[in-house]
């Protein structure tokens, strides 16, 4: 089978030209491993990390050769006789190559869904809801789980909460906004006046701060919780002085806060947060997405799924200047 892979790490702007097509035997299924032929993949952040080798010291694996690629949709193409009474062959499925709290979990298949096949665990698989382009489902996973679980899990958002997102258009930061909104949340965001109007659709009673002119530091007060989408430098710093004495705060992109959410007690939660793999919170989010209740944009026209079209997709999600997710068609 075809696959895009790298058979070294590179860091800096011409990361992508590591990348490679590589023609590679196709996985083989097995008791709890089926075989998803994909239909379209996505790309995320994590895919130029991870590929720069950042995250080594994290004490991720990061075997070489690697076949780049987290989101996938697709069908079921081969499964071991256990497991095919609930996961036939021809199945529509979906989810994130992803592990507990990092990409790797064990001796299960990393990463891979920027190929023809990819092996999955049976455990990970969520199936397609009809009504849902393959590109939508592949688009949905891990960006859908993060969000989610920084919400619900970490910053525990609830009804009449005060809730700040940095970074409302990124991809988390969207379907974070729109969660919050849905739990009755008064949601503050960041945002330049280009995406404005786009934050502005995802909910009602939005208060979009222009990062651009404004300190938003300086015009929030008394926050239940802090949900940095972005990194931004002293985020953390920033949040303490406008947070309330218990709020919560929750990065998926800076350190600085620190790893044990207890650490800055009387907080429930102050810390970096890495998702970790949940079927059921993948069911969740498509089903929003069928039902038209959740919008996660697809940006057209998606990439092809060649050597140059790997290239160009991971350069365009490193510079980061669309608002929605980038998506590979396999066919």
């Amino acid at each position: 089978m075809k696959a895009i892979r790298y058979h070294a790490n590179k860091g800096g702007d011409d990361f992508a030209s590591v990348l490679s097509l590589d023609e590679i035997p196709a996985p083989k299924a097995s008791p709890g491993i089926a075989i998803v032929k994909v239909a379209a993949a996505a790309s995320n952040p994590i895919d130029y990390k991870v590929l720069g080798g950042y995250l080594k010291d994290a004490g991720w694996a990061m075997p070489l050769p690697f076949t780049v690629g987290y989101d996938y949709s697709g069908c079921i193409h081969e499964v071991d006789d256990a497991d095919a009474a609930k996961w036939p062959v021809g199945k529509e499925v979906f989810g994130v190559q992803w592990g507990q709290g990092k990409h790797d979990e064990g001796d299960l298949p990393v990463g891979g869904t920027f190929a023809e096949y990819v092996a999955v665990p049976v455990a990970r698989l969520s199936a397609k809801p009809e009504g849902l382009s393959h590109e939508a489902a592949a688009a949905s996973s891990l960006v859908g789980t993060t969000a989610y679980q920084i919400v619900n899990n970490c910053a525990a958002v609830k009804k009449g909460d005060k809730v700040l997102i940095l970074g409302g258009p990124t991809s988390v930061g969207m379907i974070a906004v729109q969660l919050c909104v849905q739990k009755g949340a008064k949601v503050y965001t960041t945002a330049s006046p280009r995406n404005k109007e786009f934050v502005e659709s995802l909910g009602e009673g939005i208060t979009i701060i222009n990062y651009r002119d404004t300190k938003w530091w300086e015009v929030t007060k008394d926050l239940d919780a802090v949900i940095d989408t972005t990194g931004e430098p002293e985020g953390w710093a920033h949040a303490q002085l406008v947070l309330k004495p218990a709020g919560n705060f929750v990065s998926i992109a800076a350190g600085d806060v620190g790893y044990d959410p207890k650490a800055h007690a009387p907080r429930e939660f102050a810390a970096f947060h890495c998702l970790s793999n949940d079927f059921a919170v993948q069911d969740e989010i498509a089903e929003k997405l069928a039902a038209g209740t959740l919008k996660i944009p697809v940006v057209e026209p998606s990439y092809p799924f060649s050597e140059q079209g790997a290239k160009d997709m991971l350069s365009a999600q490193a510079k980061g200047s669309h608002t929605g997710k980038l998506v590979m068609k396999m066919d």
